[in-house]
């Protein structure tokens, strides 16, 4: 079964004269997608950064509702009982919440203020890498057919070499078929070397193998140099 080989981080390394014209332009997409995904990542972060804030502010004030309607149910139950004691609607925890909430105003309106620029700065960057992404896939379909030809002229060679054996084999059974319509006694000799070529076709196979064209388009996703053997 075939087995995918990357090229040696030497070879990788190489002088890109010393890839096909094909590989040559792999190697640019796939540089162009690292440039790319870097950028969309790195505008990721700073967003996420924003949106961070965003949905701190929104859990607080989720949680400061939670207290204010506790307080507010303590506050009706103090009042039916004839206001005795102290005001319980006045909770400590809810008052420093929302404190905290106050404070984070300034830091809330600034990421919000930010966050439509980046959101499209963002966005451009991921479509951006979804065009270097198609490029590079029409380019490793590029190398594909590269090597697929290359694998096809050894292919032709194998066939014509099994083709060969084949005639031979089908030369003395026709020389048979000749002697036999003669009567010089060969009895059912032809019939069975006619057997042996339809055996000898029946038992010819390979196992069919997908897994090494998918490791092969994986590899080439980041090595140019990647080949099928």
């Amino acid at each position: 079964m075939a087995t995918f080989h990357t090229l040696p981080l030497a070879a990788r390394d190489a002088a890109p004269d010393s890839l096909t014209p094909a590989r040559h332009r792999l190697r640019q997409t796939i540089a162009a997608v690292d440039r790319t995904r870097r950028d969309t990542e790195a505008a990721a972060e700073q967003l996420h950064r924003l949106t961070d804030v965003v949905s701190a502010h929104d859990q607080l004030h989720a949680q400061l509702h939670e207290l204010m309607s506790r307080d507010q149910a303590a506050r009706g139950e103090w009042i039916a009982g004839g206001r005795i004691g102290r005001d319980p609607g006045d909770a400590a925890d809810t008052r420093a919440l929302n404190n905290k909430i106050l404070g984070m105003q300034d830091e809330l309106a600034a990421a919000k203020a930010t966050l439509p620029a980046k959101e499209k700065i963002h966005r451009d960057a991921v479509s951006r890498l979804q065009a270097t992404q198609a490029e590079r896939g029409a380019a490793i379909a590029e190398v594909a057919v590269e090597l697929c030809a290359d694998l096809a002229s050894e292919l032709t060679g194998h066939l014509n070499t099994a083709l060969t054996v084949e005639a031979e084999i089908r030369s003395v059974l026709a020389a048979i078929s000749e002697r036999t319509s003669r009567g010089e006694g060969m009895g059912t000799t032809a019939e069975r070397i006619a057997a042996i070529i339809r055996k000898a076709r029946g038992e010819a196979g390979v196992p069919r193998d997908d897994e090494s064209g998918r490791r092969l388009l994986d590899a080439l996703c980041n090595d140019p140099g990647a080949k099928l053997t």
